[in-house]
């Protein structure tokens, strides 16, 4: 009677492959799943035959990316797709076709931009596939309430919790580029326990910075996949993997 959706895919796999939890059978069908949430957009919805949504287009992504599987997908269709999704007035992102500009989707949509910048093999010569400094100023301009504090949706709305965390999430990965080398990435994926490598493989790439207005407005560089500080995830990471194995240890 529950959900069935990619956000459950997501929050499954992120958790597992933090706590070394990983196995085999958790994992079988999950690329077949997610590559038949890919509508004819581009975009991919919460399950098979759904509008696509920038929400979900990011949990299907990253949970992909977790299990290195993201060439599944039509990945230039969903290029075109998440380029469209920036306003060319405002520079923040839409979640859907026709639909207005929200500042969580500065996170939703531009933490997939950079998760496809690995999957699509680009370099940070290549930059990511979006104007990064254009987010930015939709963020700082448009969506901090000088009233209460915190960010919002947009003008006109009251911030709050939510678009305060993935409003930051959304700034940090504007202002910093993190990715991975296509030179020396690892794409083995036979092996559930390729997981951390790959993961801690991200990395920020210093000279690619690209930082809007006063240095104060500088925020930590955050994985993409798990909208955390890459410092205590690698501490996760390193924590659990020296840890024996679920499988071994049931």
């Amino acid at each position: 009677g529950g959900e069935v959706d990619v956000r459950g895919v997501y929050c499954v796999l992120v958790v597992a492959s933090l706590l070394n939890i990983m196995t085999a059978e958790l994992v079988s069908g999950v690329a077949e799943f997610v590559a038949r949430c890919q509508t004819c957009e581009g975009g991919l919805g919460p399950y098979p035959g759904v509008e696509a949504h920038g929400g979900y287009t990011l949990c299907a992504l990253a949970a992909l990316e977790i299990i290195g599987s993201t060439h599944v997908l039509d990945l230039k269709r969903l290029a075109r797709w998440m380029s469209a999704r920036q306003m060319a007035f405002e520079g923040g992102f839409s979640g859907r076709t026709n639909k207005l500009v929200d500042g969580c989707y500065s996170y939703w949509v531009g933490g997939a931009f950079s998760i496809l910048q690995r999957a699509l093999s680009r370099t940070p010569q290549d930059d990511l596939l979006y104007e990064r400094r254009a987010l930015q100023r939709y963020v700082l301009a448009c969506c901090q309430d000088t009233r209460i504090g915190g960010l919002r949706d947009k003008p006109g709305k009251s911030a709050d919790l939510y678009h305060t965390m993935y409003g930051l999430l959304g700034l940090s990965l504007a202002q910093h580029y993190v990715g991975v080398d296509p030179q020396t990435r690892i794409s083995d994926t036979t092996s559930v326990y390729s997981v951390p490598a790959r993961m801690m493989q991200w990395d920020v790439v210093t000279s690619a910075a690209d930082v809007v207005g006063v240095s104060s407005n500088v925020v930590k560089p955050v994985h993409p996949v798990y909208g955390v500080s890459l410092v205590p995830l690698a501490k996760c990471i390193k924590y659990f993997y020296a840890l024996p194995p679920l499988a071994l240890s049931l």
